[in-house]
């Protein structure tokens, strides 16, 4: 009788804590979500010393955002009214209020008593970023349709087609479009399914590469068209995912001439594996253990219809073009050690 209520509470165990966790799977590796660009930081502008473009600007967050830590060593976009700012690392008083240098100003400065919020992509747009730009459609073979920005450059046969990440928008690739495109690029920066404007994923999940490779696919078919010779891809974390699963499925993939991944999800497997490491049980407050973890991706897989084998790029055939990896050591979505593998 010990031995069977042993047997049932281990199974319950099993059954129970991968339910558990192959739902957090869900909600943060494989819901998709249309990002909304809202600020992460909001308050009131308490000093603002610009001149020419530079200077300070002194910030006192809402009561809610007052413990908001995580984004005070980044450069950040700083919106108030009709304004953006792009501002540096804050230094933080003890009254709470934060003063960050400003290193971009584009149209009029703020003032005291003005409203603001923190954005974490920096600008929205490509004018905030200072690149005239053209809203164009790419079309797949299949009729679907997904927005586009297109960001001439100074040579017509050097392209490169970013591709953000999940619970983000094409604004983020912004910052990696701002140097491709004073290289001499011309940019294109898409939409994939389930953002804004775009065609929704049937089942509401994000598939890492399995099917918005087709989306790129067509990006690349559309730059070809119109005269491009030599193609870079840039990809940020589920973006970067996007152009392996383009690689690694695509005929167009020879035309590729050389690629950029920012903490790029190389395989969703490895990345549950890493991240359970720095967890724990809920209640207990231990370990998770490794068991649980296997548990917990049979679960995904039996739930939501994942292939880890689909999504894994680690042991895919090697990229044969120049490759260009940057990866956060502190990075909690996609840890080093998943990267250090790839």
């Amino acid at each position: 009788m010990v031995l069977f209520l042993g047997i049932v509470l281990v199974a319950l165990f099993f059954v129970g804590g991968g339910w558990y966790f192959s739902g957090q799977v869900y909600d943060e590796a494989l819901k998709s979500e249309p990002y909304d660009p809202t600020s992460l930081e909001a308050g009131v502008i308490e000093a603002a010393d610009i001149s020419e473009g530079e200077g300070t600007i002194t910030l006192a967050p809402s009561p809610q955002d007052a413990d908001e830590t995580k984004f005070d060593d980044a450069t950040m976009g700083l919106q108030s009214g009709e304004s953006l700012l792009v501002v540096g690392p804050a230094t933080v008083a003890a009254d709470g209020t934060s003063t960050r240098p400003v290193l971009e100003v584009v149209g009029q400065a703020p003032e005291a008593g003005d409203s603001y919020g923190l954005v974490r992509d920096v600008w929205l747009t490509p004018e905030e970023a200072g690149l005239e730009f053209e809203d164009v459609t790419i079309t797949t073979p299949e009729g679907d349709a997904f927005p586009a920005w297109l960001i001439p450059g100074k040579s017509s046969k050097r392209w490169a087609i970013l591709t953000h990440g999940k619970g983000a928008a094409r604004s983020e690739m912004l910052r990696m479009a701002r140097p491709l495109h004073d290289a001499g690029y011309t940019v294109l920066v898409i939409t994939y399914r389930g953002d804004v404007g775009a065609p929704e994923y049937p089942d509401g999940q994000v598939g890492y590469g399995r099917s918005e490779w087709r989306e790129l696919e067509s990006a690349v078919e559309y730059a070809s068209a119109n005269g491009a010779e030599r193609i870079v891809l840039g990809g940020v974390s589920h973006g970067g995912a996007v152009t392996l699963g383009f690689m690694a499925r695509s005929p167009l993939a020879a035309r590729v001439d050389a690629i950029i991944l920012d903490a790029p999800a190389t395989s969703l497997g490895e990345m549950i594996d890493q991240v359970g490491e720095s967890r724990s049980l809920p209640v207990v407050n231990a370990p998770i253990p490794e068991s649980l973890e296997e548990a917990a991706k049979l679960m995904v897989a039996w739930r939501y219809g994942v292939s880890f084998s689909q999504i894994d790029y680690i042991d895919a055939p090697p990229i044969a073009v120049p490759l260009l990896i940057f990866q956060g050591s502190d990075d909690g979505t996609v840890p080093q050690a998943v990267n250090d593998r790839f």
